[in-house]
Parts: C-alpha cells; structure tokens; sequence
C-alpha cells in the first residue's frame, strides 16, 4: 500500500477551504484545468487536465467544513482506486488541510510524483483562497520534463 500525508495552513475561512473541494469554481481554481461535480455522497466529480487527461472520482464522505473523501473511479496507473482525504481544522489564526491519499494496490515508488506534486498542489490550494489565484494546470509548478 502507497501513502502520502501533507499538511498546509491556509489563511482563509474554512467555508472557503472546503469551497474549493465542493464546487466546480474550486478545483479548477486549484487543481484541473475544468472540473464538473455532483458535490453529494455518491456524487461524480470529472476533473478535465486540457490536452492531457481527464481523471473520474466519487464523494465518498462529505462532512461539511470537516472533510472531504473521494475515491478515483477512472484513472490511470497509480490513480485508478485512490483515495484522497481532505480534513479541514480551523485553528485561531489558520485553516489547517491535511491531505492523505492512499492506494492499496500501489508501490511506495509508484508515489514518489505524487509525495512531490501534492506540495505544488496544497500550495496552489493555499494561494488561491489567500489570493484568489491559483496555480491550477496546465500553469502548476512542474517537477520533471513532461509534466
């Protein structure tokens, strides 16, 4: 089984934190290029990565300004079957979001993109509730030549 844990603090409301994973405006403010959801148990989320991929996922648990769990129902290599948790934690003076996301059926090698790209994304996350602007693909940091 593969794992990566990360943790960032956000300076922002933790409705605006959990916006960013309940709504299409969110994860394209952030993550994908586009993103279409259902945001409700059971509900579909498609994430569109222009000119690169499109990857399928499912809410699995929503708990409002608390967490967020969704489960890739179609993607390739290591995404197919992952499942990512987002927990939200207000603190005095920050939002807290610590990401696990695991895989049962991947190797510890088969993670090391996602231990580094995880980063790049959280920090997206981060600037775009603490700025408005996000660093969503196709203009995310990149970590090696063809990513």
């Amino acid at each position: 089984m593969a794992k990566v844990k990360h943790q960032v603090g956000i300076d922002g409301t933790i409705e605006q934190v959990f916006s960013t994973l309940t709504t299409n405006e969110g994860f394209a403010g952030w993550w994908a290029s586009s993103a279409t959801i259902s945001p409700e148990i059971g509900g579909k989320i498609a994430l569109t990565f222009d000119n690169l991929t499109t990857l399928y996922f499912e809410y699995q648990d929503i708990l409002e300004n608390e967490k967020v769990a969704i489960l890739c129902t179609g993607g390739t290599g290591a995404w197919q079957d992952s499942e990512l948790l987002f927990e939200l934690v207000q603190a005095s003076d920050q939002v807290y979001l610590t990401l696990t996301h695991t895989n049962e059926a991947s190797s510890e090698d088969e993670f090391l993109y996602f231990s580094t790209k995880w980063t790049c994304y959280l920090l997206s996350l981060r600037d775009f509730v603490e700025t408005g602007r996000g660093r969503p693909y196709p203009n995310d940091i990149k970590i090696h030549v063809g990513d």
